[in-house]
């Protein structure tokens, strides 16, 4: 079955712990993700691990996610286990100074036929990159209104 393999990152002028407590406030994704793309958050942990949650795209098919595992502050670790997509993604965080690299990898099955087929047309890593930068835009703006 066709794949998505990719890695993204972006440099973000805030500490790790600033970072980190965005990005472990699953609940609170909406604030910064792209608004055409919904998630609907189930089974919430406070310890975060467990914690399940439902991404449905505009116009696209919607996939689930669980936390898997967490490293404090370095690395948040999800499974794709329903809807489009089956596989790994990692939020990682390194810090340098007063910066952060935030990346986000993935390594999916495309479980959708359709789809499937159009990944052998469309360069669908590409896309799944174009959408992170727009997710990683959206935190960077949440993060600089939050320090005001």
């Amino acid at each position: 079955m066709p794949t998505i393999k990719a890695s993204d990152k972006i440099i973000l002028e805030h500490s790790r712990d600033d970072t980190w407590k965005v990005l472990i406030d699953i609940p609170s994704y909406y604030k910064w993700w792209p608004s055409q793309v919904k998630i609907e958050v189930y089974n919430y942990s406070n310890d975060i691990v467990g914690t399940t949650f439902i991404v449905r795209p505009l116009g696209g098919q919607s996939f689930s996610c669980r936390i898997q595992s967490i490293e404090l502050l370095k690395e948040i670790r999800l499974e794709y286990f329903e809807g489009l997509y089956r596989g790994v993604g990692y939020w990682s965080l390194e810090s340098s100074n007063n910066s952060t690299t935030l990346s986000y990898t993935v390594d999916l099955v495309i479980f959708n036929k359709f789809v499937a087929a159009l990944s052998y047309i469309l360069p669908i890593s590409k896309i799944h990159s174009r959408v992170f930068k727009n997710i990683f835009n959206g935190l960077k703006s949440y993060l600089d209104s939050r320090q005001h």
